[in-house]
């Protein structure tokens, strides 16, 4: 893509920028510095599988409007955030977008980037779309590494060596626990742990990089430093040092994301690291590629006509205009829904999961008694759950923040001796299933194993092959002896955390006599981004303790008589229960059911019987999806060990809704909207409406757009073919046996073979609020100001039943609903 995005301003501050020589090394050292901080803020953190949560892939280029940043990244790294016009041709032809939709967008292309489409016409891309000989459009790479210019020349594969060098490394590094043999440069900073171990590694020099090991031995200990050392002796020219040493991280992109969430001081090292490589083979060829590293200018031309990639954002636009046309046709239809007065037999508080959207439609739909609610997972109970017997614990929380208060998991209602057998047992079972593990893989046995074995395995191995006589967990396990120990959190916090959770609700009047907080989790097997399909709001996690814990402060006599005078009062005939739905089997497990008293016995059946066929109704909607022809093979998926689509997961969310249930409810969104309950009336200083902006709708964009990634372009952002996937020291994936670290979602998570599954739509958030309390959070925040104006998603308010769409410009614009597809 040949385009220049900038504004007239800032080419001409850039061209200034370019006629300042910098000679003082000061001056140097905080320009690197400065380039140096702008790249770490740039790549995506990553997190082990353990933790395993969506991530925005393009979270450090939000400051940029999306074509602007599809452009400079297509100039560092080959990758495209557009789908190919193969497959825009495909929608347009299939009727699911209009050419209304196309003239909408076009225009309001013209306004956002005026130079490029100010004199093009909606026929021509009419034209474009319904023609068949676009050319394959050429690499927009501006910027090469050493190796990746040589390979180009020579037809070599150093990219591929120096890679497989680094993996090396930072499998070993970053082990936690599943190499028989540690790091013996595990202490050190990941920088020197490297030069301790090329510093003896011979591979370089036997492919052919004579003297890599004095080279390295000779570096400095500071990786920044050596970084301003390398790139003189590369000859950058500064007005080109950001982007080359973003081509240069971005050649090892998923375990740079890595390094940055353990450590970012880390990141620097890799760097530096990478860097090295290619100036040791830059010494060995004796001289730089033909072809350049840089170009000549870091200045384009702005063109006179629309290229393939700006023809191809027409058109992803025009969908997404389509889409959020259909919503908003959907959502102005149901206006004047009166919420019923009688009172409910339950509420049921939800996360805002979008697979939760098809469970809460259905369960309204077996009995008008249910009323549901849309809340983010964790139940506002930011908690640190130590397993019983455990010394560690494993946080329930968003990943961007900490755990507020740890709970120790326990016995419920049993005495001391029987606490320390349970505990006791164990640990003696972490420590077999360790010693077991280390049989499984040693070098001496992993080759016989079976064979060691002999017929003692052939049982498990038919079991897990036909999947049978697997236990479904969360789905069958009963009532859980085991749960979370609130004893040791103070009163007060417990009453703190009782209010914030219903007032951020809205459920502080009118309560059922049963309120059920229902977590999520999943069920698989032999599945390494299984946290994935748990809770993104539990940090990847099960919102089981967090939905226990929530139901035990609020079913705490003390706590309501410190409610009721905060102007909270909660019936004495109300019981908060907790549960948690199991998003593979759509089964809804309930907790601590010892406890229900005999008044709220018959509620509590008639709540598992509706649950049941909220359930079934569920499973049948999801089986259409799945292609399955019965519930028996869609629960199969769940305990298949060879099942490489257990679940859809959040694939196809596309919208995020902030309003009352009244605005949704009885609108089938097919599972692909989070929907956040939320009423303007009761939050008159806006402060519920602000935490809603700038946490949940991040972490929903955050999904949003990695799922959109990981289908665009799954071989840069995503995680290749689940088949051939080996774990790397318990916390990250390879695709085969080496190569750089997997970061996105696995192929099989997005597509089933025939179709794509996920149709990458940049998210469209509608919230129903005023729309100067919108904007005055927006101007507030300019992380959400930069999403929203810069189109790395949409915002749509609705404010006295109008629609008004957020647009580039900073401006609300009245919508219609009438644009859709034809």
């Amino acid at each position: 893509m040949t385009i220049a995005l900038l504004e007239e301003d800032k080419l001409k501050t850039c061209a200034e920028g370019l006629e300042t020589t910098l000679t003082s090394p000061t001056d140097e050292c905080g320009q690197l510095k400065s380039i140096l901080a702008e790249i770490e803020e740039i790549v995506p953190p990553l997190w082990p599988l353990r933790d395993y949560v969506a991530v925005n892939p393009f979270l450090g280029w939000s400051h940029h409007r999306f074509l602007e940043a599809r452009e400079k990244l297509a100039e560092v790294r080959d990758c495209d955030l557009l789908m190919s016009s193969e497959y825009y041709r495909s929608q347009f032809d299939g009727g699911l977008v209009s050419e209304t939709a196309i003239e909408e967008a076009l225009a309001q292309c013209a306004r956002e980037y005026p130079q490029l489409f100010k004199n093009f016409e909606a026929r021509d891309l009419l034209n474009w779309i319904q023609s068949d000989n676009s050319p394959k459009p050429e690499s927009e790479r501006r910027y090469l590494t050493v190796a990746e210019a040589v390979d180009r020349e020579d037809e070599s594969e150093w990219s591929s060596h120096i890679l497989n060098d680094i993996s090396r490394l930072l499998a070993a590094h970053y082990d936690e626990g599943q190499a028989l043999w540690s790091s013996p440069w595990k202490g050190p900073s990941l920088f020197r742990a490297w030069i301790e171990m090329a510093s003896h590694a011979s591979r370089m020099g036997r492919l052919g990089i004579q003297g890599f090991r004095q080279f390295v031995r000779e570096l400095q200990d500071d990786p920044e430093v050596v970084i301003r050392e390398l790139i003189e002796e590369l000859e950058v020219p500064k007005e080109h040092w950001k982007p080359f040493l973003l081509a240069q991280i971005f050649s090892a992109a998923g375990w740079a994301s890595y390094v940055k969430q353990k450590d970012f001081k880390d990141l620097t090292g890799l760097l530096a690291v990478r860097l090295a490589y290619d100036v040791g083979l830059f010494r060995a060829r004796g001289s730089l590629p033909i072809s350049g590293l840089w170009p000549s200018s870091a200045m384009k031309e702005i063109p006179s006509a629309m290229d393939d990639a700006g023809k191809r954002y027409v058109c992803q636009l025009a969908l997404e205009i389509s889409h959020r046309g259909n919503l908003r046709r959907q959502l102005s239809s149901l206006t004047s829904t009166p919420k019923s007065t009688e009172r409910k037999t339950a509420q049921m508080v939800f996360c805002i999961d979008v697979r939760s959207e098809v469970m809460r439609r259905h369960l309204e739909s077996v009995s008008d008694k249910i009323e549901t609610f849309g809340f983010a997972g964790f139940f506002g109970m930011a908690l640190e759950r130590i397993p019983l017997g455990a010394t560690e614990g494993i946080a329930h929380c968003p990943v961007l923040i900490q755990p507020a208060f740890r709970m120790e998991e326990t016995l419920l209602d049993a005495d001391e001796e029987c606490r320390e057998k349970a505990v006791e047992a164990r640990q003696r079972g972490w420590i077999g299933a360790k010693v077991w593990k280390s049989f499984q893989t040693s070098a001496i046995s992993c080759f016989s194993f079976v064979e060691s074995l002999g017929w003692t395995s052939i049982a498990q191995l038919v079991r897990d092959s036909l999947s049978v006589a697997r236990g479904n967990g969360a789905a069958s396990n009963g009532d859980s002896s085991m749960g979370p120990d609130r004893s040791s959190l103070p009163l007060e916090t417990q009453i703190d955390l009782a209010e914030n959770l219903l007032k951020n609700l809205g459920l502080t009047e009118n309560f059922a006599r049963i309120v059920a907080f229902c977590g999520h989790s999943s069920e698989t097997v032999n599945n390494p981004y299984q946290a994935g399909l748990d809770c993104g709001a539990c940090g990847g996690h099960s919102g089981e303790p967090n939905a226990r814990i929530a139901a035990m402060i609020l079913n705490d006599p003390r706590v309501r008589s410190a409610l009721a005078n905060r102007g909270i009062r909660i019936p004495e005939d109300c019981l908060f229960v907790s549960g948690v739905h199991n998003t593979t089997t759509d089964e809804i497990r309930y907790f601590d059911r010892d406890g229900i008293p005999h008044s709220h016995r018959a509620d509590m059946e008639n709540l598992k019987a509706w649950t049941l066929d909220a359930g079934r109704l569920t499973r049948i909607e999801r089986g259409d999806r799945m292609d399955e022809s019965s519930e028996r093979d869609l629960l199969r998926r769940s305990r298949d060990w060879s099942e490489t689509r257990p679940e859809w997961g959040l694939a196809g969310n596309a919208a995020f809704i902030v309003a009352p249930r009244e605005r949704t409810a009885g609108v089938d969104l097919g599972g692909r909207a989070f929907l956040h309950s939320y009423d303007h009336r009761k939050d008159p200083e806006w402060k519920v409406l602000e935490l809603i902006m700038t946490a949940p709708m991040v972490v929903a964009n955050w999904i949003n757009l990695q799922y959109y990634a990981s289908s665009v372009d799954p071989r840069s952002f995503g995680s290749g073919n689940k088949t051939i996937h080996n774990v790397v020291g318990q916390f990250g994936i390879f695709e085969g046996n080496g190569g750089d670290l997997m970061t996105g979602l696995p192929w099989q998570s997005v597509h089933d073979g025939q179709r794509l599954q996920h149709e990458p739509l940049r998210l469209a958030a509608i919230i129903e609020a005023p729309r100067e309390a919108v904007q005055s959070i927006l101007e507030k925040h300019a992380n959400v100001w930069n999403l929203v104006t810069h189109g790395w998603m949409s915002l749509t308010a609705i404010d006295n039943n109008r629609f008004y769409v957020w647009t580039t410009e900073g401006e609300w614009e009245e919508s219609d609903s009438d644009t859709s597809a034809q």
